[in-house]
């Protein structure tokens, strides 16, 4: 039986506030083009938008910061290709999230940005705003859009990107292994974790699985916003005053003690040499039934772990990460994924259709929710009965309340890398808690007073 995705809106809703929250006088500074160019540009380039005539002659790039489509991305080529004719080759590259925007800059300045890019709300694709085609035409998926995407994805007045998916992230749990350990359930609150902690060891369990060598993707980007997330507004509203430099007291700020209350238990209970752990050792570890829980990784292994051990699928369960004792406080966190076409593309008109496809068609429909796992953006698609388990744990937070868009999003891209280094320093216990959060609040202070720049 098949359902809506309608109640998927709501997620959407809960993020209108980014135009006025995020945006701002903002909106206008990105890395794109020079505004001054870029009338030249469009002018010097306009024919080379048009398509080209006759079969196989047209060719696509996409570039994507989705690794687990690697394997899988040419079934949707193929299911494109054989209903156009027109399509000669699509060449898509899913580079890790770490060296993504690398990539893009390097391709901007050779000149050689793909067809189609990758991309999510908030700051994200504001980077990219001057480079990006105006969605409102030529685009079939737009009309499928809600309002509220459609108002997400807008800077100057421009449509620019539009949601293909969400992920949901927090804790991926072997409920096998908690079984073994005398648990039915996951745990809801932080001491409900750390009792769990304490009864997979003395079961001889091991009980997280951390990867926190990859200071970008863990500990900034998957994990790093929880405790925003656990806000009125989804720490929306708090992300911008730390922004805007506000002194937000964060030394007696609730949200924050507790995430780092959950990250003391997280550094006791640590496999060994965690920090010096990568992504792939700790997924495998877990898809191979090593640990009891895989922090930071979400919805979107699906695929990864069917080609490890399917068995898995059979007792896996997405949750939060609860850093709180109130367990209604305790958020998932989402992140939308988006993608845009360039204005240069040689090949606008079929880039835009492509597009679509991938985000609205009904081939793309099941690609996203049975081969990848993944719940798809548009309200009017239907829910696959075969949508895996972590997959339909994301939908259930989405439809309660429980989930939170994950601020990562609206966090300046420039920041990372000294957000990613105190908190290296935190989990390698170099620093203690004052100084964290001193060095964390110096972080946006700085920002605001222009240090950044």
């Amino acid at each position: 039986m098949r359902k809506s995705l309608r109640y998927l809106g709501s997620a959407a809703l809960l993020l209108v506030t980014l135009l006025t929250a995020c945006s701002g006088d903002k909106t206008g500074e990105t890395s794109g083009a020079p505004a001054e160019t870029k009338a030249e540009q469009q002018s010097s380039t306009a024919e080379a938008k048009e398509e080209k005539p006759g079969d196989g002659t047209i060719d696509l790039t996409v570039m994507m910061p989705l690794g687990q489509w690697t394997d899988n991305f040419d079934i949707l080529i193929d299911a494109y290709k054989a209903e156009h004719p027109e399509i000669g080759t699509i060449e898509a590259t899913f580079p890790s999230t770490s060296d993504y925007n690398d990539l893009l800059k390097a391709a901007a300045a050779a000149g050689e940005l793909p067809d189609i890019l990758g991309t999510s709300y908030g700051e994200s694709f504001k980077e990219w705003n001057n480079y990006m085609a105006d969605l409102s035409t030529d685009f079939p998926a737009f009309d499928l859009m809600t309002e509220e995407q459609k108002t997400l994805g807008t800077i100057n007045g421009k449509i620019a990107i539009a949601p293909m998916y969400i992920e949901g992230t927090g804790i991926l749990y072997n409920t096998d292994l908690l079984k073994k350990a005398g648990w039915d359930k996951t745990p809801e609150t932080r001491d409900e974790l750390e009792q769990l902690c304490e009864d997979l060891t003395a079961a001889g369990i091991q009980p997280f699985m951390h990867q926190w060598a990859e200071t970008n993707l863990n500990l900034f980007n998957w994990v790093g916003p929880t405790w925003l997330g656990n806000k009125e507004n989804g720490g929306l509203d708090f992300l911008t005053k730390m922004l805007e430099g506000q002194d937000m007291d964060l030394a007696n700020d609730v949200e924050l003690n507790e995430f780092l209350d959950y990250y003391d238990l997280a550094i006791k209970y640590a496999q060994p040499n965690a920090a010096a752990t990568d992504k792939w050792t700790a997924r495998n570890a877990f898809f191979l039934e090593e640990a009891a829980m895989l922090t930071g990784e979400g919805s979107w292994e699906y695929p990864n772990i069917m080609n490890v051990n399917p068995d898995l699928m059979n007792h896996i369960k997405q949750g939060v990460l609860p850093c709180s004792n109130t367990a209604e406080k305790n958020h998932m966190q989402i992140q939308t994924m988006c993608a845009g076409v360039i204005e240069q593309s040689e090949n606008l008109k079929a880039a835009k259709e492509f597009l679509s496809f991938i985000i609205s068609s009904e081939e793309a429909r099941v690609w996203h929710q049975e081969t990848m796992g993944s719940p798809t953006s548009i309200t009017a698609l239907e829910i696959s009965d075969k949508l895996p388990s972590i997959a339909a744990d994301v939908l259930e937070h989405v439809a309660s309340g429980k989930a939170s868009e994950s601020m990562v999003d609206f966090t300046p891209a420039v920041l990372a890398t000294d957000l990613e280094e105190i908190w290296s320093r935190y989990v390698n216990q170099q620093v203690s808690r004052e100084e964290f959060i001193n060095r964390y609040a110096e972080i946006f202070k700085d920002y605001s007073e222009g240090k950044y720049n």
